[in-house]
């Protein structure tokens, strides 16, 4: 598996276990989170939070819903990670 599918794969199943447990953690909570375990950016560098961690997101929830086609797990995945707003990170 490739590093990219492994994020994708970790932050899949973090946002199964926090949507089984009804919680929900921000950008800046999932950048820190990566970081701490050693998930770096396509460009290897740390995870800030900002728009980067929201592609992520969104790659992850693409390739779980699009690739995978498993639509219900796709979709706990933006509702897990909301926006500082508390929208969902995309439309």
């Amino acid at each position: 598996m490739n590093e990219m599918n492994q994020k994708k794969l970790y932050v899949w199943r973090l946002a199964a276990f926090l949507h089984q447990h009804g919680m929900r953690m921000s950008g800046d909570e999932l950048a820190d989170h990566l970081n701490r375990n050693n998930f770096l950016t396509s460009y290897g560098t740390l995870y800030e939070g900002k728009r980067g961690i929201y592609k992520l997101i969104k790659e992850t929830w693409k390739w779980v819903h699009e690739e995978l086609g498993l639509t219900e797990e796709a979709d706990k995945i933006p509702m897990t990670f909301p926006t500082p707003q508390g929208d969902y990170p995309f439309e």
